[in-house]
C-alpha cells in the first residue's frame, strides 16, 4: 500500500487464504479493473486522489490475481500466469494503465501509482517471462 507498507484487513483475507493454497505472493499493488470503474474513478485513481483503495492486483509464483474487497466477501478474478500471452503500455502509460492479454482477449488495468504500474510491468515482463534476476517490491 502507497507509504504504510501495511495491507488492509480485508486485503489481508485475500493474502491468507492465498498462502493456505500454497501460493507465494510476489506482489501487491492498489490497481482497478478499467472495466469496473466509471471515468471519475479513473481518473481520480490516476492522479492519486481516491484514498479509500478498495481493488488491488496481486501476482503470485502461479497467478494474477485481481482483488476487489467487498463488505462480506471478496472479488478474486484469477489468470494463471502461463496463459498471458502478452503485457503492454497503454498510451506509453500516460494513464498509467497496461494492457494484459490472454489470447485474444485483454483487460487494461489502472494503477494508482505511476511507480507502482511501471514495476508491475516490469517483473512481468521481465522477471516472470525472462526469469532475470531484478530487485523489485516484494511481499514476504
Amino acid at each position: 500500500m502507497p507509504g504504510s507498507g501495511e495491507h488492509s484487513r480485508k486485503l489481508r483475507r485475500t493474502l491468507d487464504k492465498l498462502a493456505k493454497e500454497g501460493e507465494n505472493v510476489q506482489l501487491v499493488y492498489p490497481a482497478l479493473l478499467e472495466r469496473h470503474c466509471d471515468r471519475n474513478t479513473l481518473a481520480l485513481a490516476r492522479l492519486g486522489g481516491d484514498v479509500r483503495i478498495s481493488s488491488w492486483v496481486i501476482v503470485t509464483d502461479k497467478n494474477l490475481h485481481f482483488v476487489r474487497a467487498g463488505i462480506l466477501w471478496d472479488s478474486v478474478q484469477s489468470i494463471p500466469l502461463d496463459r498471458i500471452t502478452d503485457i503492454e503500455y497503454v498510451d506509453e502509460f500516460h494513464t498509467n494503465t497496461i494492457k494484459i492479454r490472454v489470447g485474444e482477449l485483454s483487460e487494461n488495468l489502472v494503477f494508482y501509482d505511476e511507480l507502482e504500474g511501471i514495476r508491475f510491468y516490469q517483473y512481468m515482463k521481465f522477471k516472470r517471462w525472462k526469469d532475470t534476476s531484478t530487485s523489485f517490491h516484494t511481499v514476504s
